[in-house]
């Protein structure tokens, strides 16, 4: 098509890459996000469900996710309150947000120039993507719950909160909970999406940043 219209009349090669780039990357992610946010992402929740579970005995949950009607999801915690279990109620929306890495990478990896090895980038990516997944969540559950078990680090805006029978994390672990679920929630996404693409196509990454020692 006229090599993009010359790309909306770029001055130079180098200027032109970068611009189909930004170009492609803007079109396709607008292209995916509606039904990746409608069907994608629910499917891929229900297929990261039990490997969720799995992990999260790891950062001291109990594994167990059941599903709301409304798609979200039930998650023990192995904490009480008054001596009745307390389970994270996690809704669909949330798990939404945290799996839009997969889209923003897609969009950034199949721009041009592209890697000239797509099975291994489509491999990493979703193995990365996964764990970054689980981490937000694991982030997003305890951020909350450090709130809770830690009153005084709970914003403001909060309100009340359910009272816990167990004592309060340390003040550091606290912080870094409730940090990591505000990165986890915002950025971490489109970060682990630049960074992927960096990692994976070296020589888009020297033509987008006119550098050809980055090729390597």
């Amino acid at each position: 098509m006229a090599a993009w219209f010359e790309t909306l009349g770029a001055r130079t090669a180098e200027e032109a890459a970068r611009r189909r780039f930004g170009l492609w990357s803007l079109g396709m992610f607008v292209l995916l996000l509606p039904p990746w946010w409608l069907w994608g992402a629910d499917l891929a929740a229900a297929a990261l469900r039990p490997l969720a579970g799995l992990a999260f005995r790891m950062f001291g949950l109990s594994g167990e996710i059941g599903v709301t009607a409304d798609g979200g999801w039930i998650i023990g915690t192995r904490l009480t309150s008054g001596g009745v279990p307390v389970n994270y109620d996690l809704a669909e929306t949330s798990i939404r947000r945290l799996l839009l890495g997969f889209p923003l990478a897609l969009a950034f990896l199949t721009a041009p120039p592209r890697t000239t090895r797509p099975l291994k980038a489509a491999v990493v990516t979703i193995l990365v993507l996964t764990l970054l997944f689980i981490l937000s969540l694991a982030s997003l559950i305890w951020g909350d719950l450090a709130a809770q078990l830690n009153p005084a680090l709970a914003p403001p805006s909060a309100g009340a909160r359910q009272a816990l029978d167990q004592p309060p994390l340390h003040p550091i672990l606290a912080q870094i909970a409730i940090i990591g679920r505000y990165i986890g929630m915002s950025v971490a996404p489109l970060i682990a999406a630049v960074v992927l693409w960096a990692a994976l196509n070296p020589v888009g990454r020297s033509v987008i940043m006119a550098d050809d020692s980055l090729k390597s």
